[in-house]
C-alpha cells in the first residue's frame, strides 16, 4: 500500500507545540550594484508569506493526511494576524492559537536574488510574560484530549521554556501519549523522557562538543544523546549526505538523492512530521526513517520553506 494511503486511512490526530513564525520571501533579479555600497540591488519581482517554524511543521501534517492540531502564541501585530489569517485558509478546525498583545511575533525574511538567498532580516519573538504563560500551562491538558502523539518543534524563540516542555511530557507520560522533539538551543535537558529526538548534525556537534563524519561517529552520537537526555530514539538529518538513526538495538543509514537545488529551509519540520505520521501510522522505524528522508528530498530541492505534499510521495510505497 502507498504510504500516504495508509497515513490517510489511519488518520493520526498529531497535536504539534512549539513557537509558530512568518516566513516572508522576497523574491528577485540582480542587475546592478549599489553606488551607495559595495552591495547588490535585487529587483523585487515576487514576494510570498508562509508559515514557518511549528507552524510548517502542521502545514507538512495537514497534507499528509494527518488530523492536526496546534499549540502556540504569537503578538497581537501584523505578522500575528498574517500568520492567523494564513491558518485559516489551511484548516478552519485548527486548534486555536493564543495571541497576547506584550508579545512580538517571530518574522523572518530572506531576499532570494537568481535562486540563491542574498540575506535573512529576523525580528524575534518578545518574550512572554509571566500571567502569559500561566495562560498557556492552564491550557495543556485539554489540548492534548483525544491525540495520538505530540511534536514539540521548539525554535528557541520563547514558547518552549522548560515549564511548558516538561509539563507537555509528563501530561503525555501519563496518556501514554508519545512525544517528538525537534530540539534547539542547549537545554535539552527539558526533552526528558521523550521518546525520538530530531536534531541536524550541527545541533547534535554542537550539545556533544565534536565534529560528526562517519556513519560510526554518528551511530555513537545518536546512543550518547539518548543515554544522556533519557529519550528513546534519535534521528539525526545529516543534510545532503542523508540521515542516521538509532532506537535500541535499530540502528539504519540512509543516504539522500543528489539535487542541483539545495535549499535546507523547512527540512527539519518536513523530517519530523513525515517520521511521525508514518510512525503514528503504523510503520516500522526504518520504513519511517526512509519515508522521511525521501520527503526532505522534495522539500529541499525547492527554494523556501515549502511543505510536502501528498502528490509528491504518492508514488513511494512502503517498504518492510
Amino acid at each position: 500500500m502507498n504510504i500516504i494511503d495508509k497515513i490517510k486511512k489511519k488518520s493520526p490526530r498529531i497535536l504539534v507545540v512549539g513557537d509558530i513564525m512568518l516566513d516572508r520571501f522576497i523574491f528577485g533579479t540582480v542587475a546592478r550594484i549599489s553606488p551607495e555600497a559595495p552591495v547588490p540591488i535585487v529587483q523585487c519581482r515576487k514576494e510570498k508569506y508562509t508559515l514557518g517554524g511549528c507552524g510548517n511543521v502542521f502545514r507538512n501534517l495537514i497534507n499528509l493526511g494527518v488530523q492536526a492540531s496546534i499549540f502556540s502564541a504569537v503578538g497581537k501585530d501584523r505578522a500575528g494576524k498574517l500568520i492567523i489569517e494564513k491558518l485559516k485558509t489551511i484548516d478552519k478546525d485548527y486548534v486555536e492559537v493564543s495571541q497576547f498583545s506584550k508579545m512580538q511575533t517571530t518574522e523572518k525574511m530572506r531576499i532570494v536574488a537568481e535562486g540563491q538567498q542574498a540575506i535573512r532580516v529576523d525580528w524575534d519573538a518578545i518574550p512572554l510574560k509571566k500571567n502569559d504563560y500561566n495562560y498557556l500551562l492552564n491550557q495543556i491538558p485539554n489540548k492534548m484530549k483525544n491525540i495520538d502523539a505530540v511534536i514539540i518543534s521548539d525554535y528557541n524563540k520563547g514558547l518552549c521554556s522548560k515549564e511548558i516542555v516538561r509539563f507537555v511530557i509528563k501530561n503525555a507520560s501519563v496518556l501514554k501519549i508519545p512525544i517528538f522533539i525537534d530540539p534547539k538551543g542547549i537545554n535539552w535537558k527539558k526533552y526528558d523522557g521523550a521518546d525520538l529526538i530530531t536534531p541536524n548534525k550541527k545541533e547534535a556537534e554542537t550539545i556533544l562538543g565534536y565534529r560528526l563524519n562517519s556513519d560510526q561517529d554518528f551511530e555513537k552520537a545518536c546512543l550518547k544523546l539518548c543515554s544522556d537526555f533519557n529519550i528513546a530514539a534519535c534521528l539525526i538529518t545529516r543534510g545532503s549526505d542523508g540521515m542516521s538513526y538509532v532506537g535500541g538495538k535499530k540502528k539504519y543509514h540512509v543516504k539522500s538523492e543528489a539535487k542541483e537545488i539545495f535549499d535546507v529551509s523547512g527540512a527539519g519540520d518536513t523530517v519530523i512530521a513525515a517520521f511521525v505520521a508514518a510512525t503514528i501510522a503504523g510503520l516500522n522505524s526504518k520504513a519511517a526513517t526512509e519515508f522521511s528522508n525521501r520527503a526532505a528530498g522534495v522539500v529541499v530541492g525547492h527554494i523556501g520553506t515549502t511543505p510536502i505534499t501528498d502528490f509528491e510521495l504518492k508514488n513511494y510505497f512502503i517498504k518492510s
